[in-house]
Order: C-alpha cells, then sequence, then structure tokens
C-alpha cells in the first residue's frame, strides 16, 4: 500500500542537548550512542515517510545528523525547559514543518530515546493499528498481571480493577504506559498539543526489554546490564530487538 493510500506518517524523536550529553560526550548504552537506537528503530520502520529530530541545542543537531537523522530546526527555548508537555513539542515540530516545509502528515509517531530498545517491527504495528482503527492515538504499553493496589484519597487500600482470587495467568491484564517506545497520533490531535485525545488503543508489549527506560543514571545501568544479557542469551528478549546483535 502506498503512502498516498494510506497516508504519510512522520516520526518525530525529541531530545534535549542536557540529556544527550554527559560530562561533555554523548550518553551511550552498550557501547553506542543511546540517541542511535531510537534514530535506527525509526529507519527501520518503513512506515514512517520522514523522521526528525527535534532538539533545542546546535551541538545536540549536529550529534543527530553525525548519526544520520533529519535535523530541520533548533527547537525554542521555551518549549527545552523542564516540565514543558511533550505534546506541545509534537505541536511545535508538525506546524513547523507545514509553516516552513510545507509538509503535511496525516498521523504523527512519538519515539523517544529513553526507551531505546524495540522489539523489531513494533513502529510499524502501531502505525498499523492507528491506521486501521478509529482511535486518536495507539500507544505502546506492558502488559501486566500481577494483582495491583491503590491508596485511595481516604487512605484505604483497595486492589486496582483486578480479580486477586485469580491465578496470574487468568486475570485480565492491565497495561502499564510505554508510550516513549511508540506512540502514533493523528494530526488534528498532535495539531491540538494536549494529549493523545479521548479514544486511545494499545499495541501490548509482553518482553520485559519493553520496560527499560534510561532516563537517570540507575536506569543507564540496568539498561546495560540488560542488553548484555539479551546479547548473550537473545531468547531470554522473546523476540527480535533492533539494535541488538
Amino acid at each position: 500500500m502506498s503512502s498516498s493510500t494510506r497516508g504519510r506518517t512522520l516520526g518525530i524523536i525529541p531530545i534535549r542537548e542536557a540529556d544527550v550529553f554527559a560530562a561533555g560526550q554523548p550518553v551511550r548504552l552498550a557501547g553506542k550512542p543511546l540517541l542511535s537506537f531510537t534514530v535506527d528503530a525509526a529507519r527501520e520502520a518503513d512506515r514512517l515517510d520522514r523522521t526528525v529530530v527535534t532538539t533545542d541545542g546546535e551541538r545536540a543537531a549536529e550529534f543527530a545528523r553525525s548519526l544520520g537523522a533529519d535535523v530541520p530546526f533548533i527547537r525554542p527555548q521555551d518549549l527545552a525547559r523542564p516540565g514543558v508537555g511533550i505534546w506541545q513539542v509534537l505541536q511545535h515540530c508538525l506546524l513547523w514543518l507545514e509553516e516552513h516545509q510545507t509538509d503535511r502528515f496525516d498521523h504523527v509517531v512519538l519515539l523517544e530515546p529513553s526507551h531505546p530498545v524495540r522489539p523489531r517491527g513494533l513502529v510499524n504495528r502501531v502505525v498499523e493499528a492507528l491506521s486501521t482503527s478509529d482511535c486518536d492515538s495507539v500507544l505502546t504499553a506492558h502488559e501486566e498481571r500481577h494483582a495491583f493496589w491503590m491508596q485511595t484519597p481516604e487512605g484505604e487500600i483497595r486492589p486496582v480493577a483486578m480479580d486477586n482470587e485469580s491465578s496470574r495467568q487468568k486475570r485480565a491484564p492491565l497495561f502499564r504506559e510505554v508510550a516513549g517506545l511508540a506512540c502514533a497520533s493523528r494530526h488534528g490531535v498532535v495539531a491540538a498539543g494536549r494529549g493523545p485525545g479521548r479514544n486511545v488503543g494499545i499495541v501490548p508489549v509482553r518482553s520485559w526489554i519493553g520496560l527499560i527506560d534510561t532516563q537517570d543514571p540507575f536506569g543507564l545501568l540496568v539498561a546495560e546490564k540488560l542488553l548484555e544479557a539479551a546479547r548473550e542469551h537473545p531468547d531470554l528478549a522473546g523476540e527480535a530487538l533492533v539494535g541488538i546483535g
């Protein structure tokens, strides 16, 4: 199916310069730049018609370009400070491309470098799930069948929508959002800049590899150990991974 038939899809990789470099050097994972894992995943996904990196610094932009990434602009500083919502960043990128390059897309896919290891074909599956549904957005989530509990405002501890009398295999699953792996949304949802919309679909990720998150030094250390295990024992990952091997 051609892109003109299924609509054009834009991949967006958001990075801040402070997250790309540590002590003046690129952050690395398993011997390669952390950012390259996500750039490679975007390159592997043939359902993405274009992928761009949005960043707040020229040094980060040049580094991303050295990895083969498309970096058409430097993000305004008011969209780079801590606390700025990711949907505002996606909105700016989409509208900038429309205004300055007359490049229009029907769908947008968020790919965050802090979730660097993706099952092969995952990005394509998320785009396909959006394009064949009436969802506003489709995001990845880790499937959980353990028992979960929550504390009410009154301090009472209650189970979270789960039958604790059932075995783990028979419980209805809960889903922990891991949208940084891949989240596909329709043009109008991203252009509004307010969130994924009301009608959200899920593409479940069942492998433990989907929980890798490198947003802090401890997470990066854990990711190193998990990738070592995946390389030494590929069967443990449960599926083929982009950038591993």
